[in-house]
C-alpha cells in the first residue's frame, strides 16, 4: 500500500491552482428526532444522508498572489457546477458558495480565501422533454414507407420489355454494392447484380419486401448498441447512400428509369439505418456514480465501471454526415423526389438536427492538455480523470504508439 503523502493531488477549482491548507466536510446521517409526551426514547428519522459541504482555506503565496486571486475569484464567479480537486480527496463536481477573501498588510505577497462548496446533484422535479429518438425512429418508418412506394410507382411506369439489361446491370453496381453493404441478409436472395437487376424488372414487389425485411432486421441490431457503435454505424450508412454513381443515358428513357428507381431504393434503405443509428445515440448523459478518485491500487482491485461517453466532436461530424445525405436525397439523384418522399425526407432532417443537437448537448467535450513530460497513459489518465482504467481512452483519442510512453506534446483528452 503507498504512503499517504503519495495520494496527495494539488488542489484546484475548475484547473485554476491553489495552496490547500485545510479542509473540512461534514459526514454522516440527516436525522430528524421525533420526542413524544411520556415516552422516554425518541424515534430517530432517517432522512438519507447529510450534504456534503467543503470548507477549505486557500492560501495564494507569491509575487503573482493577485493575478492568482484574480483568476480564483473568475472560476468562482463562473455559473454551474465546476470539477473540485482537494489533496485527500480528489476530483468531484462542486457548486462555489459565497467565499471570503483576506488581504493583510502585515502579510505582504499572501491572500487568504475561505471557500465553501457544496457536491452537485441532480434536479430534485420532473422536467418534461421530447423524446427525440422515438421522433426519429418513427422519421425512419415514413422514409422507408415512402422510398418504397416510390420505387414501385416508378416502376410500374417502366416498360420492362425495353430496359437494355446489360446496361442496367454495369448501372446498378453501386446500388447492388449499397444493399448488401447496408443490409447483409439480402444477399441470400440477390446474390449479384444480374440478381438485382431481375428482381427489379421480374418481382418488383418482392424486391420490396427482402429489402424492408432485411432493413427490419438491422433496425433491430440496433437496439441498445453502445454510442460508439451507434455512430459508426450512422456514418457507414449516411455515407454509402451518397456513393453511387451517375446513369449512363446509352441503354435508353426505360433503362435509365430503371436504374434510378433501384438507386432511390438503395437510398432509402441506407438513410433508414443511419437515421435509426442516430435515433440510438442518447439525448441525456448517464449519470457517474464515481464522484471522488480512488488511489491506483484500489482500482487495480475493483476498476471504476463508468457508462461509455459520448464525446462532442464525434455527435458533430456524424450530424453534417447525416444531414448532408439528407440534403442529397431531397436533391433526387434522378429528378426530384414526389411529394410524398420530399415531406419524409424534409421531416427526418428536422428531427435528426434536433435529436443530435440533443445528443450534442449532452456529450463530452474535449480539452486540450500537455504532458509536462514522457508519462504512461495509465498515470495521466490518473491524474485527469482519477480513473486509471481510462488509459487506452487517450491511446486511442491521440493515436499514440505505445501506452507507456505519451510524449508532452498537445493531446485531446474528455473534459470529464
Amino acid at each position: 500500500m503507498s504512503n499517504w503523502r503519495e495520494q496527495l493531488q494539488p488542489a484546484s477549482f475548475r484547473g485554476v491552482p491553489f495552496e490547500c491548507m485545510s479542509d473540512s466536510s461534514p459526514a454522516g446521517r440527516r436525522v430528524q428526532v421525533h420526542e413524544f409526551v411520556q415516552r422516554d426514547q425518541p424515534y430517530p428519522e432517517d432522512l438519507g444522508r447529510v450534504t456534503r459541504i467543503f470548507t477549505v482555506s486557500a492560501l495564494l503565496a507569491g509575487d503573482d498572489c493577485l493575478d492568482k486571486r484574480d483568476a480564483l475569484l473568475a472560476a468562482l464567479d463562473e455559473p454551474g457546477p465546476g470539477e473540485l480537486i482537494l489533496p485527500t480527496w480528489g476530483a468531484m463536481q462542486v457548486t462555489a458558495l459565497p467565499a471570503t477573501v483576506n488581504n493583510s498588510r502585515s502579510e505582504g505577497g499572501v491572500v487568504w480565501v475561505d471557500l465553501q462548496f457544496v457536491e452537485s446533484g441532480e434536479r430534485g422535479y420532473p422536467v418534461a422533454t421530447p423524446a427525440t429518438d422515438a421522433q426519429l425512429g418513427m422519421s425512419a418508418d415514413d422514409v422507408l414507407d415512402s422510398g418504397t412506394n416510390w420505387f414501385e410507382e416508378a416502376m410500374a411506369a417502366v416498360d420492362t420489355a425495353r430496359v437494355n439489361i446489360s446496361a442496367m446491370q454495369s448501372s446498378v453496381a453501386g446500388a447492388y454494392g449499397l444493399v448488401t453493404g447496408t443490409i447483409g441478409t439480402i444477399t441470400g436472395v440477390v446474390a449479384s447484380a444480374g440478381d438485382l437487376v431481375n428482381m427489379v424488372l421480374n418481382a418488383p414487389a418482392a424486391l420490396v419486401m427482402a429489402v424492408r425485411g432485411g432493413v427490419g432486421s438491422v433496425r433491430a441490431s440496433l437496439q441498445g448498441i453502445d454510442p460508439g457503435q451507434a455512430i459508426a454505424n450512422l456514418r457507414s450508412a449516411a455515407g454509402g447512400s451518397r456513393a453511387m454513381g451517375a446513369v449512363n443515358p446509352a441503354g435508353g428513357a426505360q433503362t435509365v428509369a430503371a436504374v434510378q428507381a433501384v438507386n432511390e431504393l438503395a437510398r432509402t434503405a441506407a438513410l433508414a439505418v443511419a437515421l435509426d443509428a442516430a435515433s440510438q445515440l442518447p439525448a441525456q448523459r448517464p449519470a457517474s456514480q464515481v464522484d471522488v478518485a480512488l488511489p491506483v491500487w484500489q482500482q487495480s482491485q475493483q476498476p471504476l465501471v463508468r457508462p461509455q461517453a459520448l464525446y462532442l466532436p464525434d455527435v458533430l461530424a456524424a450530424r453534417d454526415v447525416l444531414d448532408d445525405a439528407l440534403w442529397a436525397a431531397l436533391q433526387g439523384g434522378g429528378g426530384r423526389p414526389p411529394l410524398g418522399m420530399f415531406t419524409a425526407l424534409q421531416d427526418a432532417r428536422a428531427k435528426a438536427r434536433r435529436h443530435l443537437a440533443q445528443a450534442a448537448s449532452a456529450a463530452v467535450p474535449l480539452v486540450q492538455i500537455t504532458p509536462p513530460a514522457m508519462l504512461p497513459a495509465l498515470v495521466l489518465a490518473h491524474r485527469q480523470w482519477g480513473d486509471a482504467t481510462r488509459a487506452a481512452e487517450i491511446v486511442q483519442r491521440n493515436r499514440l504508439n505505445h501506452p507507456g510512453f505519451v510524449p508532452p506534446q498537445p493531446l485531446q483528452v474528455a473534459r470529464e
